[in-house]
C-alpha cells in the first residue's frame, strides 16, 4: 500500500528539521556553552517571533467576536507550522535531557495536539494566534531572567526587575486574564466543543504553573512578605480598630520569638 506524505505533514516535518538545525548550529558556534544554554537561545527566538507575529494576527487592539469566525490566513497557518516544529523539537530535547517537569511535558504535548487540530480547521486562526500570544509572551522575559542568572547577574537590580516583571506578567496573564478568557470561551457560541476542551487543557496546565510560581514567590520573597505584613499591621495600630490592634500585637510577638 502506498502512503503519500501530505503537504501539512511535510511542512511540519520541515519545521521540525529547521528547529533542530538551528539548535545544532548554535551548539557548533557556541561549543563552550551547555546544551540548556543553546536550547534556551532557540526558545527565546521562538517566543519572540511567536509573540510579535501572533500579536499582529489576533487583532488584540480591536478584538471582536466575528474575528473568531474569519478564514484562516496564510500568515496564521505559517505561524502554526512554525510553532509545531518548535514544540516538537523542545519536547524531544526535554525527553533526551529530562530537565523539565511533567507539567512542562504535558504543556508541549497539548500544544502539538492543539496545533495539529487547528491546522485542520478553516476558522481557527485568530483563536490560535491569541492563545499562542498568551502562552508565549512571557517566554522571552523568562529566558532573559535565566541568562542573567546564568552569567552571574543574579544579584543585580536589573535581574530583580526582570524577575518581578516575569512573575507579575505570568500571574496576571495566565491566572487572571486566562480565567476571564475561559469564561468567555465557554459562554459564547463561537467555539466548538473541541476548542473548548483544548482551551480547558491549556488553562489547567497554566494553573499548575501559577501554583508553582506562587510557591516560588512565597519561598524566595518570604522575608519581604513578612516585612510588608509587619509594616502593614504596625500602621494599623493608630486606627480605632481593635481587630487591627490585636493582629499587630500578635504578629509582633511572633516576630520576637523568631
Amino acid at each position: 500500500m502506498r502512503h503519500d506524505l501530505s503537504v501539512p505533514n511535510l511542512l511540519k516535518l520541515t519545521s521540525f528539521v529547521l528547529w533542530n538545525w538551528l539548535y545544532f548550529f548554535t551548539v557548533e558556534y557556541a561549543p563552550d556553552k551547555s546544551p540548556e544554554w543553546c536550547c534556551r537561545v532557540i526558545t527565546f527566538l521562538h517566543g519572540s517571533v511567536a509573540t510579535a507575529v501572533g500579536l499582529t494576527q489576533c487583532q488584540f487592539r480591536n478584538l471582536a467576536p466575528w474575528h473568531f469566525s474569519r478564514k484562516l490566513s496564510a500568515c496564521q497557518y505559517f505561524l502554526m507550522v512554525w510553532s509545531w516544529g518548535y514544540f516538537a523539537f523542545d519536547l524531544l530535547w526535554c525527553l533526551v535531557y529530562w530537565t523539565e517537569s511533567v507539567v512542562m511535558l504535558l504543556h508541549h504535548i497539548t500544544a502539538l495536539v492543539a496545533i495539529t487540530r487547528y491546522m485542520q480547521k478553516d476558522c481557527a486562526g485568530c483563536t490560535y494566534s491569541c492563545t499562542l500570544v498568551l502562552l508565549e509572551i512571557t517566554n522571552p522575559v523568562l529566558q532573559t531572567r535565566w541568562f542573567l542568572k546564568h552569567e552571574g547577574y543574579g544579584n543585580t537590580t536589573f535581574y530583580f526587575i526582570v524577575e518581578v516583571l516575569y512573575l507579575s506578567m505570568f500571574l496576571v496573564l495566565r491566572g487572571i486574564l486566562g480565567t476571564y478568557l475561559m469564561y468567555y470561551v465557554f459562554n459564547t457560541g463561537y467555539f466548538d466543543w473541541e476548542e473548548k476542551v483544548l482551551s480547558l487543557t491549556f488553562y489547567v496546565v497554566s494553573l499548575a504553573f501559577v501554583y508553582d510560581i506562587a510557591g516560588y514567590i512565597r519561598y524566595k520573597y518570604r522575608n519581604e512578605i513578612s516585612e510588608f505584613r509587619e509594616f502593614y499591621y504596625a500602621t494599623q495600630i493608630y486606627t480605632e480598630s481593635e481587630e487591627f490592634r490585636r493582629r499587630a500585637l500578635t504578629h509582633s510577638e511572633i516576630l520576637n520569638t523568631m
